[in-house]
């Protein structure tokens, strides 16, 4: 098996400015959830995750990932365009999703928050760092996205950070089914604004949460 360090030092461009992708299993430790059960979601999320970037033509020999337990950072080569992610990861993470849970238990059913970022990366021996890799974790546990996911019983919530959506996402148009809403969080001793869509749900979760929260407005 390739170390995921032997992985990062093909992909990543110490400093360069690079895709950074974060998946979080919902309530990963729930009660319900036992050490047989966690075993096969993690097989699960990393079926997902191999998926989706498989779909996107990311596949896993290119960019350097790293584990959280309940949780995977991925940091794709800077020539992987944002737009194109931006486009079609949220597609092909919930189709990789609906795949999965059509055949696990409830228990082990995934629910899952992912997040796109793009940022300067720094890679040394143990791996890789710097504010945006900061940025894009914490942004992962923002209130408004476990709130979202929550609040409908959605497949997936996907954020893309402030610079993504006004660089990337504002001016190109997105699949009909994904509606951006932008928020306002705090994590830990960072307050920052960011924008999320939720796919997987008859109904309209943000409309129920935060009143941060706010639709896009329309261009001028």
């Amino acid at each position: 098996m390739t170390h995921p360090l032997g992985l990062a030092r093909s992909a990543v461009v110490s400093g360069a400015y690079s895709p950074i992708v974060v998946f979080d299993v919902a309530g990963f430790s729930r009660p319900d959830r036992d050490t047989d059960v966690q075993f096969a979601v993690r097989r699960g999320l990393y079926d997902i995750v191999f998926g989706a970037l498989d779909r996107v033509e990311a596949t896993r020999t290119v960019y350097y990932r790293q584990d959280y337990g309940d949780g995977v950072l991925a940091v794709l080569p800077p020539t992987v365009s944002a737009r194109a992610l931006a486009e079609s990861l949220p597609i092909a993470l919930h189709a990789e999703i609906r795949r999965y849970n059509k055949c696990a238990s409830p228990a082990a059913r995934i629910q899952l928050r992912a997040v796109l970022h793009v940022g300067p990366v720094y890679l040394d021996e143990q791996g890789v760092s710097g504010r945006a890799v900061i940025h894009a974790a914490r942004l992962s546990e923002a209130q408004p996205l476990r709130d979202a996911l929550a609040a409908g019983g959605a497949d997936l919530v996907f954020a893309a950070s402030e610079r993504l959506y006004d660089e990337v996402i504002r001016d190109n148009p997105m699949p009909a089914n994904m509606e951006y809403r932008q928020f306002v969080a705090r994590v830990k001793e960072d307050e920052f604004t960011a924008w999320l869509t939720v796919l997987g749900t008859s109904i309209d979760p943000m409309g129920e949460i935060s009143p941060q929260l706010r639709a896009v407005p329309d261009p001028p």
